[in-house]
């Protein structure tokens, strides 16, 4: 078991946002968590990513107790977390905004593998390297996000949210992109808010409801379910 969440609670303040969550992550799959918004998958991605902190449970990668670490300390450990919306620094150009993601201490010794292999997954974004990110379309800034994260040399990549406002063209790439991305060897944990596509592309899925975890399986099998049927394809 690669990465596994043991019965965790979060909360903001006095607000309680995740219950009792329990998920595994096994070496090589694309693993789906879905839910609408306000379900707490962002809050689920923050916790493993170490920007906050459960009050009960335990997160353990490759075996190892990472439930308190910071999150610098996570990337270094081989966790990677490209956020929902990008978060890319406008003002800087495409390298810069790649080369950020590689100051983490176990990749800077192969910064530039790790460059040459993001340009080999996104041609487009060596063409537009000295480019200023804010001038970017929002799918070249999502391969921007996406390439900072495997800057990092991560075991694991964690997206969240990366169709938000793209064409379904440019969806049909990203995914196309991380099929490429798990053949490499690196493991991928996706929120995504197409349900439909994530589930027939995905290995296995969680999805979550109101902070828990209400039912998990096969993603294909999971389409079949009527509860999520019901809840997101209106059948």
């Amino acid at each position: 078991m690669l990465l596994k969440i043991s019965d965790i609670d979060v909360f903001y303040g006095n607000l309680q946002a995740l219950w009792g969550v329990s998920l595994e992550v096994k070496s090589g799959e694309m693993v789906a968590i879905a839910g609408a918004n306000g379900a707490g998958k962002t809050t689920l991605l923050k916790t493993i990513s170490g920007v906050l902190h459960p009050s009960k449970g335990s997160i353990k990668y490759r075996g190892e107790d990472i439930t308190n670490l910071n999150a610098y300390e996570i990337v270094d450990q081989g966790i990677s977390h490209v956020p929902e919306g990008r978060k890319l620094f406008p003002e800087m150009t495409v390298l810069q905004n790649l080369v950020i993601g590689s100051y983490n201490r176990k990749s800077r010794s192969t910064r530039g593998e790790n460059l040459a292999r993001v340009y080999e997954l996104f041609p487009i974004l060596e063409e537009r390297k000295h480019q200023l990110a804010k001038t970017l379309s929002g799918g070249q800034q999502q391969m921007v996000a996406i390439g900072r994260g495997l800057m990092a040399n991560p075991g694991v990549i964690i997206i969240d949210e990366m169709s938000l406002g793209l064409s379904p063209i440019l969806v049909s790439e990203l995914f196309r992109t991380l099929h490429e991305i798990r053949a490499r060897g690196i493991t991928i944990l996706l929120v995504e808010q197409n349900v439909w596509r994530t589930l027939h592309e995905a290995d296995r899925a969680y999805v979550i409801e109101t902070g828990r975890i209400v039912l998990s399986g096969d993603a294909l099998d999971l389409v079949e379910e009527q509860e999520v049927r019901n809840a997101y394809f209106g059948a």
